[in-house]
């Protein structure tokens, strides 16, 4: 799957548009840099997909494992600094859960795919055209 990212001047902002070919969505500088803070900062989207991730692959795991889950909560938030982006995710998990459920869950949550993908080395190559 592609994600194109589209903007123009004549929008009078700089709202970036995004799309996947079916679902659409924006996002906009930090406030700091003058963006518009209805809308996520790319470093928003990245730590959004790792919470939504989890939260995704546990649900799935839980319901195929019987886990008597209430509800699944992930929060992700990220600190900068000597060049390393480091995310700090909290997952609170609610229901009757032993230890060894919990335990079960925490191993799952680290297989999710986006943290697989995060973890790993990333390559990125670049064209202009």
């Amino acid at each position: 799957m592609t994600i194109q990212a589209t903007w123009q001047p004549s929008q009078g902002n700089t709202t970036c548009h995004l799309n996947n070919g079916t679902a659409k969505w924006q996002a906009d500088l930090d406030a700091s840099a003058g963006g518009d803070t209805s809308y996520p900062s790319p470093h928003d989207l990245l730590d959004s997909a790792l919470a939504a991730c989890t939260t995704l692959t546990l649900q799935l795991y839980a319901k195929r494992k019987g886990y008597a889950i209430a509800s699944i909560d992930v929060s992700v938030a990220h600190e900068e600094a000597n060049g390393t982006y480091t995310l700090k995710r909290e997952v609170k998990v609610s229901g009757e859960l032993t230890p060894q459920i919990l335990d079960d869950l925490l191993r799952v949550a680290n297989r999710c795919p986006v943290h697989k993908t995060l973890s790993g080395q990333i390559a990125i190559e670049t064209s202009i055209g």
